[in-house]
């Protein structure tokens, strides 16, 4: 997908969550925009031929989700393809749930340790990122023995590299740099 493509999904899914937050549905619609792209991802195809007519893909678009999503969702669906946007659907639905989640106060962060962490681990850590950011932190937690020892947590474009590797990487960075 292209840099243009994910701004633009991410504006449409800004757009639906300060509608459904107006009406306080974020968690309805992110479920229900969830499901529906989960449901359409077999025949996105059929959404994105040119020679299929709007109105077959709005039949088709009904006929599949039936009475699973509301209408305005299924309305936010019909502008998609209306607008011919409907292939960024799988990632306005990522865009919209990261909206909600920050709605929420609830932030991602992605772990990288060098052992797999106890659930203890997992907990004290992210109480001390949430401590440290004022929110609520979800860990997604990855091994990655090349690490050799300690941990890297990506929090949105903030790193925090407390790893062997990274350590050592930025000692060899001084000695280089120091001739």
């Amino acid at each position: 997908m292209q840099l243009a493509d994910r701004a633009l999904a991410r504006r449409y899914a800004a757009a639906l969550y300060q509608s459904a937050s107006g009406r306080k549905e974020e968690e309805k619609v992110g479920a229900e925009l969830l499901k529906a792209a989960r449901t359409l991802a077999g025949a996105m195809a059929e959404f994105r031929h040119p020679r299929v007519s709007v109105a077959d893909k709005k039949a088709r678009l009904k006929a599949v989700l039936g009475e699973g999503v509301s209408r305005p969702v299924l309305r936010f669906l019909e502008l998609l393809i209306e607008k011919k946007r409907f292939n960024l659907l799988p990632s306005m639905a990522g865009d919209y749930q990261r909206f909600a989640d920050a709605g929420r106060g609830v932030v991602h962060a992605a772990v990288k340790t060098a052992r797999p962490l106890s659930e203890v681990e997992a907990k004290l850590m992210a109480d001390r990122l949430g401590g440290f950011l004022g929110k609520t932190v979800l860990l997604d937690v990855k091994e990655d023995p090349e690490l050799m020892a300690g941990v890297v947590v990506r929090v949105g474009d903030w790193v925090l590299d407390g790893s062997l590797k990274g350590r050592l990487k930025a000692l060899h960075q001084t000695l280089v740099g120091s001739n």
